[in-house]
């Protein structure tokens, strides 16, 4: 007989039984997973990256390449010299020119050799086409004295993604090392030449041209390489018309090959010179143009009409920058028997139907491709040719 004591005693087991059925239940599903909770860390995502260089020589503006640009307004647009060689200038990740003349101002007079002064119009040019570094360390730097430096410096403050190279506005300025960025790569950039033509700097302002100066160039050297992923220097040095690289120029890049640079490209002696590796004691390896030539020119002798583009390809895995690629372009600057039409243009797009309109004619001879492929053949006798295009 169940009492209502023991249906009590039921009614109060009930609940705990439920209680024990739930911890039960929840013991063996819990056993069914893993709960260990695992940290999610962010995947590392592998660095691999290429990055463009491509460098051409001097940008010589005698009158009549200056002429060349000017429109019906008055104004100068230069994208005539620029376009047979696009768009290899827009689409480098760093894209550089040597502008060897100043930008002082039309108050001063626009002017050629021996006095360079040239519209500030061809600097919005270069940035127009795509080049964003710009050399303007040369012996035609004072062409209008410490007034043209400045003045071309302030024509640069309207550009600022610009770097320009080889003239300063302060002490501070010219001490500093210009390190820029690509694809998360540093890369030092270095700019100076052998001299102004025997002008010289006003006392006081002395930092306005980087000039060669082997204690400054080591100082910068090191700094570069001890904050940078990679140093390139870009030097106007040279004798003028020689296609061998002097004593001067071959001792200064071993020394800054030991330096630390990587990457020596050169300009000045308005032809070009061959390129080759060098090697310290210490198992540095530094790359050498030795000389790009003249980019554009109303020079009147073939040869200062070959000029070259350096075309290199970095390779950055995060850690460490190297050369991957590179190569030596041969280019002309072709100009008619007139003087007012300029373009500029690889020698592999050159052809015998425009050789034969090619103003130089008059003062040097006919060119034909293979007598521009002759002087390249003769310029790197004794050099690898294997990179040359």
């Amino acid at each position: 007989m169940v009492t209502k004591e023991m249906k009590k005693k039921r009614l109060r087991l009930i609940p705990v039984v439920i209680i024990v059925l739930l911890i039960s239940f929840l013991i063996v599903n819990s056993c069914d997973k893993d709960t260990t909770e695992v940290a999610i860390e962010p995947e590392e995502k592998e660095i691999n990256e290429l990055i463009g260089i491509v460098a051409v020589g001097d940008n010589l503006l005698h009158m009549p390449v200056v002429n060349s640009g000017r429109t019906e307004d008055g104004r100068y647009e230069y994208s005539h010299l620029f376009a047979g060689l696009q768009p290899a200038f827009s689409d480098a990740d760093i894209a550089v020119i040597g502008q060897e003349t100043v930008f002082a101002g039309a108050d001063v007079g626009y002017s050629g050799y021996p006095l360079f002064n040239s519209p500030s119009d061809m600097g919005r040019s270069l940035v127009k086409e795509g080049f964003d570094v710009v050399l303007h360390a040369s012996n035609h730097v004072l062409d209008k004295w410490a007034k043209g430096v400045e003045a071309t410096l302030e024509f640069w403050k309207e550009y600022p993604e610009v770097t320009v190279l080889g003239i300063n506005e302060s002490q501070e300025k010219q001490d500093t090392v210009n390190i820029i960025e690509r694809k998360g790569a540093k890369l030092a950039l270095l700019n100076y030449t052998y001299g102004m033509n025997g002008f010289q700097l006003p006392e006081d302002k002395k930092y306005l041209v980087n000039v060669i100066d082997e204690e400054k160039i080591k100082r910068d050297s090191e700094y570069a390489e001890a904050n940078s992923d990679f140093t390139i220097a870009f030097m106007h040095w040279g004798t003028e018309y020689s296609t061998k690289p002097d004593d001067f120029q071959k001792d200064l890049a071993k020394k800054m090959c030991e330096w630390g640079v990587d990457l020596i490209i050169g300009s000045h002696p308005h032809v070009i010179e061959p390129m080759e590796w060098i090697e310290s004691e210490s198992g540095q390896k530094t790359l050498v143009y030795y000389s790009l030539g003249n980019y554009v020119s109303r020079q009147l002798e073939a040869i200062n009409l070959l000029g070259a583009m350096a075309d290199v390809t970095l390779r950055y895995n995060g850690e460490d920058v190297w050369i991957e690629d590179y190569a030596f372009v041969p280019i002309v600057t072709h100009y008619n028997t007139s003087y007012n039409e300029f373009s500029v243009m690889r020698l592999s797009d050159y052809n015998d139907g425009l050789g034969a309109l090619h103003g130089v004619a008059a003062h040097n001879g006919a060119v034909t491709v293979e007598r521009w492929r002759g002087m390249v053949n003769k310029v790197f006798e004794g050099y690898d040719m294997s990179k040359v295009k």
